[in-house]
Formats: structure tokens, sequence, C-alpha cells
């Protein structure tokens, strides 16, 4: 009965792994929509040609100084009866060459009373192996947070440094802040599932190992 229960857990283990990896993958096929980052759209940010430009430099040339780094940024006000919010950037454009894409920004949430924030990082969670000029269709999404009771109606600002990408050609970018319950979640969010579900895991391992 025990080597039983041990097996059926491992392999228990095994299967949300796998789920959590299958839905990291692939290109999105649709632009976000409503009940999947957020019930509301509350502020979208179209890029201008020359912020594009910048971002399709910065593929060639991979700036390293962290102030030569394109950047995107939205702000919205924060109602705590309203929680959670989300960051989500969508990202059109082209493949340059037969091959995967990397997209990685890095940036974080900070309102009108606060200076800096705590860093995120956002990227691709796409594995499709592209053809040169193929479209290209990428959402990449912040995890959910929240706007505590006492900086309700503050002023909030979102934003992020484009810190990697390779094979793409920008081009266009829109940046939304959604607000409201959503159905998709990024990779971290199973990631952290995942760290809780393993200490609940090995918590009744140890005590079955204990009582036997």
């Amino acid at each position: 009965m025990y080597f039983y229960m041990k097996n059926k857990m491992f392999n228990t283990f095994l299967v949300l792994m796998m789920l959590c990896g299958l839905t990291a993958c692939g290109q999105a096929d649709h632009e976000p929509q409503v009940g999947e980052y957020g019930t509301n759209l509350v502020n979208s940010i179209l890029l201008t040609p020359n912020q594009l430009e910048a971002l399709n430099v910065a593929v060639e040339t991979k700036p390293k100084p962290t102030e030569q780094r394109p950047g995107i940024g939205i702000g919205f006000k924060g109602d705590a009866h309203l929680n959670p919010y989300r960051f989500v950037i969508v990202v059109k454009g082209t493949a340059i060459h037969d091959g995967p894409i990397e997209l990685k920004w890095m940036g974080g949430v900070q309102n009108e009373k606060t200076n800096g924030y705590h860093p995120e990082i956002y990227q691709t969670e796409d594995s499709h192996h592209y053809h040169a000029n193929d479209p290209v269709l990428l959402v990449i999404s912040s995890d959910p947070f929240s706007v505590s009771e006492d900086n309700s109606g503050l002023f909030y600002s979102v934003s992020a440094d484009l810190i990697a990408a390779s094979n793409i050609k920008f081009q266009s970018v829109e940046v939304q802040s959604w607000q409201g319950k959503a159905s998709k979640f990024s990779f971290t969010s199973y990631l952290k599932f995942l760290v809780i579900l393993m200490v609940i895991v090995f918590g009744v391992y140890r005590v079955i190992s204990v009582r036997r």
C-alpha cells in the first residue's frame, strides 16, 4: 500500500509537469479577448513608428547598457474594489529567418507614491519553429497583481525594457492593462502552483513515511 501511494503521487506529479509545459507553449492564434486576461480593458497604447524602429534596431544591435534599452509602458488609475489587474503586451511581426523566436522584457508595477519597483520578467512562451517571413502574433502577460486599499485611487504605471530579442521584425506592439478575473495564466503562475503542490505532496509523503 505504501509503495502504491508513493508511485501514485509521483505519477500525478509527472502528469502535472507535462500539462504545465504544454500550456506554456504555442503561438497565439488571436489577440486578447474579454475574459482571457481580464473582464475590462482599462487602457491600451499602440507604439509609434519611432518606437517600433527602436525595437527593431535592438534586435540587431542588442544594447547592453540599461539606459539604451528600448522600453514600453502604460498607466491606469487603480481601484482596490476592481482587483486584480494584468499587464499585457501584444506583438505582431514576421520571423527574420527559420527557427524559434525569443522575446524577453524586464519591468514592473509602481504607483505615484513609490520610487522604483520589484523587477519581473515578461517573456514569450512559444516553442514554435518559424520559417522566414512567417507572420508572428505573440501575447505576453504579467501575473495578476492587486491594488491595496491604502493605495486605491492612485495612478499606477507599468513599464518594461526589452532585454533580449531574436528572429523577429516588429510591425506593431500594443500595450494593454486589463482588470478583473481571467482565464489565462502565464507560465510563472503554473510554476508557483507547482511549487505549492510539491510542498503538499512531500508533506504527505513525510507523514506517511513517519507513520510507516
